[in-house]
């Protein structure tokens, strides 16, 4: 996998724990999964704000007991997006996470993803940029976008632990493309052909699902070309003309 600067890390701490989650994520119910979720995602925020935060007694005060001002989920959230270490999608999705778990959280009676408050917000999940799979239901929708989402935040941190500064903002991934320069373009004119051919039909979630692939295939092509030898790059410039390829801003 790659990024918009280069490629990910695959160390054994940064992927993990993640790993051990997706795992456990494939045999939960939905109150379970959103539980858990939402704890993960507290963890997460709290080692993403921390790497910001001078270490000692006073960060650990901050973040940790019963007192904490950046004890909750929802204050871990608007301090990660106030310092920038949230984009625009992140924050929402992780605000939208917050108030399904309340839901299930705070009520005696039986909550299921159907119930219209909590169905209204996993509509409104962003599609994950690593996850070029529409989610057939709603459960593999909260599981994949927050389950990637989550692995956003734990690469940002570990970067910034990296540099040693809080310089880095928070970013989305995109995927690199397997193979050769003329595979790699082969593979990006038919996926884009193909989910230009999707959109002729699609509507409504799906048609947004696909919106969102057709920017990402358009951003790994022109990675493809900015990594081609520039003897090349023309080439995979008339792909990008013939397909209008990343030439526009997100429609989605």
């Amino acid at each position: 996998m790659a990024d918009e600067e280069g490629i990910l890390p695959h160390e054994d701490d940064v992927f993990g724990s993640l790993n051990r989650l997706n795992s456990l994520l494939e045999k939960l119910d939905e109150r379970a999964l959103v539980l858990s979720l939402a704890a993960f995602a507290e963890e997460e925020l709290r080692d993403l704000i921390k790497v910001y935060l001078m270490p000692g007694e006073a960060a650990n005060k901050m973040l940790e007991g019963f007192s904490a001002p950046l004890g909750t989920l929802s204050a871990r959230i608007r301090m990660a997006q106030a310092l920038g270490l949230l984009t625009p999608h992140q924050a929402n999705d992780l605000d939208r996470l917050r108030k399904i778990r309340n839901e299930f959280a705070h009520s005696w009676e039986p909550v299921s993803f159907t119930d219209q408050r909590i169905a209204t917000l996993i509509r409104a999940l962003n599609f994950h940029s690593l996850d070029d799979h529409y989610p057939e239901t709603p459960l593999d929708k909260v599981r994949t976008s927050i389950g990637l989402l989550l692995l956003e935040l734990r690469v940002t941190a570990q970067r910034v632990r990296k540099r040693g500064g809080a310089t880095l903002r928070g970013q989305h991934i995109i995927a690199g493309v397997p193979g050769d320069l003329d595979e790699q373009m082969t593979t990006c004119r038919r996926r884009l052909t193909e989910i230009q051919e999707e959109l002729g039909s699609a509507s409504g979630d799906r048609r947004r699902f696909l919106l969102a692939a057709r920017h990402r295939w358009e951003g790994m092509l022109e990675i493809v070309r900015l990594n081609a030898p520039r003897a090349r790059q023309d080439e995979v410039r008339v792909i990008q003309s013939e397909l209008n390829a990343w030439t526009r801003d997100p429609d989605y």
